[in-house]
Parts: structure tokens; sequence; C-alpha cells
């Protein structure tokens, strides 16, 4: 399912354009969205919700700042001339957002992983579903989002890890 959400868009394309210079998030698939822990409520941030997702990108193999990504000039390129690829998603996120503090944690996953549950919450896991996997759930507590995008393209596809594909 497409999400149209303006929220979710500018949080991935703000993540994404300090990440990727000149790169546009053109879609994102979410693939499962739901509820964490089955609406527990996590402090004044209430309940949480999971949304796991491919985004699609598309950036200008011309413009001066993508010129230093190797073999950019041999990818194949759309229509309109831009060179396509995509990269998972996997957020947790107040329900209401109002509730939250506002602040999107995102984690430059190492080999994929989630490592912010690990560094601040005392456990983890790559897919977190039970209470023992979610720790002390200090950052949820806090009511932060927690974001990762995946930025390694050669991550063997596990479930839970976040991954790019590359065109």
């Amino acid at each position: 399912m497409s999400v149209s959400k303006s929220w979710l868009k500018l949080l991935c394309i703000g993540t994404v354009s300090a990440m990727a210079a000149h790169a546009a998030m053109v879609r994102l698939d979410v693939k499962d969205r739901s509820s964490v822990l089955n609406g527990k409520l996590f402090g004044k941030a209430g309940p949480y919700e999971r949304i796991i997702g491919r985004a699609r990108f598309a950036i200008d193999p011309n413009s001066a700042a993508n010129l230093p990504i190797a073999d950019i000039a041999l990818a194949p390129k759309n229509k309109s001339g831009l060179v396509e690829f995509a990269a998972d998603v996997y957020i947790l996120k107040p329900l209401d957002a109002k509730k939250g503090n506002g602040t999107v944690l995102y984690e430059v996953s190492n080999r994929g992983a989630k490592g912010l549950l690990a560094a601040f919450h005392r456990a983890g896991n790559l897919d977190p579903r039970k209470p023992e996997e979610f720790g002390d759930a200090f950052l949820l507590e806090q009511g932060y989002t927690l974001l990762w995008l995946g930025w390694q393209f050669d991550m063997p596809e596990t479930p839970g890890l976040v991954r790019l594909y590359p065109p």
C-alpha cells in the first residue's frame, strides 16, 4: 500500500537528504503498519506503531553532488533520466504524533541491524515484537520516533535487516 501522509514523507526525505545529497524520495511502499505490543502505553507518548516498508528514490546522475558516486554514469536511467534505487525503512513512532516529543532518532545501521535498541533500551531484536525485546523502552517512554533506513547493499536478505537496493 502506498502512504501519502506528508509527515511520513517529510521524515524520510529529511533523513535521506542528510544521507545522500540531491536524492528525492518518490514513494514509500508500506508493507506492515501495526501496533507495538498490542497498544501498550509508553509514558506520555502513549501507544506506538511500527511501520515497515520500502522507500523509492530517484537521483540525477548529472548533478555535481552525485558525480562522486562510483559508476553513476553507468547506472540504468528511467525515462526522466534519473537513477532509481530503494531502501528498507523501519519506524517506531507514537501513534499520536502530537504526544511524541517531536524528535526523530535516525540510526545509520551497522550491517542493517538496530543498535539503538541495544544502546538505549538494553535489549533489542531485528524486528522487536515481544516486551523483552524492548527492554526498558527508554526512548519510547520519552516519546522519540526511531527510524532506520538501509544504506548498505551487501546485506543478506535476512528478515528484520534494513538494506539498500541499488540499480
